[in-house]
């Protein structure tokens, strides 16, 4: 989530165009064959005119981007590390549940806390030994998980 802060922040993304090149609005050939390019001419002179009376209609302070309000930094919550595998079991694929704590750390700083290498390996330890079902020819155990392969949620309990 503090990642999402760092984004800029969007004003427009709208995006218009025409088929119709400038060469055809000067020339005398019809356009879209219902159209003179005369008229044409006038019809675009007219929305340019409406959207320019638009924009000065709109306040200047409509286009700057809006001050984001300041999340706060202490938070209590909890940490659960899971691998995602369907072949293994529901009871073994929960690798770390963390206590509720109050914190002011990110969900970066978080995961650096805990010794995931140490859970890891004995995680390891019980996926290679479970068959993968999805090799039906020939029996083929799982290859040990890597930290990539996990995913770490982050519970706010509640924001202070």
């Amino acid at each position: 989530m503090p990642l999402m802060r760092e984004t800029p922040t969007l004003i427009d993304a709208g995006h218009a165009h025409t088929v119709y090149g400038l060469g055809n609005l000067a020339s005398g050939t019809a356009v879209a064959g219902t159209m003179l390019a005369q008229n044409y001419t006038n019809q675009a002179q007219s929305t340019l005119d409406g959207w320019a009376q638009a924009a000065r209609a709109v306040p200047e302070a409509d286009y700057r981007p809006k001050k984001e309000k300041p999340m706060s930094a202490r938070r209590l919550v909890q940490v659960f590390i899971v691998d995602p595998d369907d072949n293994v079991p529901l009871n073994d694929s929960l690798i770390h549940r963390g206590e509720q704590k109050l914190t002011d750390l990110t969900d970066q700083e978080l995961f650096f806390e805990i010794d995931i290498k140490t859970l890891l390996s004995a995680h390891n330890e019980v996926r290679v030994k479970l068959v993968n079902k999805k090799v039906k020819e020939r029996t083929e155990y799982l290859e040990p998980a890597r930290i990539r392969d996990l995913k770490m949620v982050v519970v706010n309990v509640a924001s202070f």
